[in-house]
């Protein structure tokens, strides 16, 4: 924002000081082309010409102060009305994320229920049990079929990836 501000105003006073400087010392070889003979005239020429210049000059940097002013006064307005807009949308999209994930949440606990570990499929396992997906599910299935079946959650933690604190998660799912 403040770049802005000083991009404006680098901009700006030095257009306006070069109209000011150009136009005086174009004046001023007029005048003395035209008074080359009187002196006196020449050089009351040339004092009315910087006099008229340093008002100008005066008015103009007056003018691009004001000017850059506003546009500063706009800048702010606009950075404030984007930081407004950016911080609904992240607030509106943390909403969304805490919606979905409770979504999500409530949706595994609707599914958990009671499961044969040494009949059922793998999907079957991945959708009932907690903690449990399609790799881990895999995974038993086919320790089952390589090894006796279960006779009881301890069995379970032989499997690679399940160790005792989730076994014990899903032990009120289990059926053997």
């Amino acid at each position: 924002m403040f770049k802005k501000v000083l991009l404006t105003l680098a901009f700006i006073l030095p257009f306006a000081s070069q109209a000011a400087t150009t136009d005086p010392t174009k004046l001023i070889k007029q005048c003395e082309t035209k008074y080359k003979a009187d002196k006196q005239k020449k050089m009351d020429c040339i004092a009315k010409v910087k006099k008229s210049a340093s008002k100008s000059t005066k008015k103009e940097v007056e003018k691009a102060k004001k000017t850059s002013s506003t546009k500063v006064a706009d800048v702010k307005k606009d950075a404030k009305k984007d930081v407004k807009a950016t911080s609904s949308k992240l607030d509106s999209k943390k909403a969304d994320v805490k919606k979905s994930s409770t979504k999500t949440k409530t949706a595994v606990k609707k599914q958990l229920k009671a499961v044969n570990v040494n009949t059922a499929s793998a999907s079957d396992l991945a959708a009932s049990l907690p903690g449990i997906g399609e790799t881990k599910a895999k995974a038993i299935v086919d320790y089952r079929k390589k090894h006796v079946k279960f006779k009881s959650a301890k069995d379970l933690e032989k499997v690679t990836g399940l160790g005792e604190k989730s076994v014990s998660s899903m032990k009120k799912y289990l059926k053997f």
